[in-house]
């Protein structure tokens, strides 16, 4: 059930977020979490879950709850790409970037061409694959091998010899 004074309270919070006033956002995100179960929702919708969990992490850095209401948010609404893109940011705050990784696809899987997660896989990087693919990346033979190979350049630079040089 859309409550429209929630609703409100949201729409602004995504302004406040995108002007860089991430504590107004957080505050607004609250009141539209409030408000929506003061006026009649069973339970808060995923998006204001999620975006409240994300400004809780990254504003007032309490991650792990952060983390919590947005996990319970996919939990909500799993057909989101957004709600997976908020999951994956608020991890990478935590330092867990394979699991953001996967929330990041998780969102893919959902949503192909959703062009927030697709630039925040861009920022983080790829990863070549494991020299030896039946071993773990960590094994440290592997780790020795991706060091050397990945150390020299892949294309040597061509001597030339002078004309009528006989060397």
């Amino acid at each position: 059930m859309l409550v429209h004074a929630a609703e409100t309270r949201f729409q602004r919070g995504l302004l406040a977020q995108k002007d860089g006033r991430g504590l107004e956002a957080l505050a607004l995100f609250e009141a539209a979490i409030e408000l929506e179960k003061r006026l009649g929702g069973r339970t808060p919708q995923a998006r204001y879950l999620s975006y409240y969990g994300l400004a809780l992490a990254r504003d007032a850095g309490q991650l792990r709850e952060g983390a919590e209401f947005c996990r319970q948010a996919i939990a909500l609404e799993f057909f989101n790409a957004d709600l997976c893109w908020n999951y994956g940011r608020v991890l990478l705050l935590l330092d867990r970037r394979k699991e953001a990784f996967g929330a990041f696809l998780k969102g893919l899987k959902v949503q192909k061409n959703h062009q927030a997660i697709l630039a925040e896989l861009a920022r983080m990087g790829w990863r070549k694959r494991p020299v030896i693919g039946f071993l773990p990346r960590a094994n440290p033979i592997n780790a020795a091998l991706g060091r050397m190979f990945r150390s020299v350049p892949t294309t040597a630079p061509v001597r030339k010899r002078a004309a009528g040089s006989a060397t």
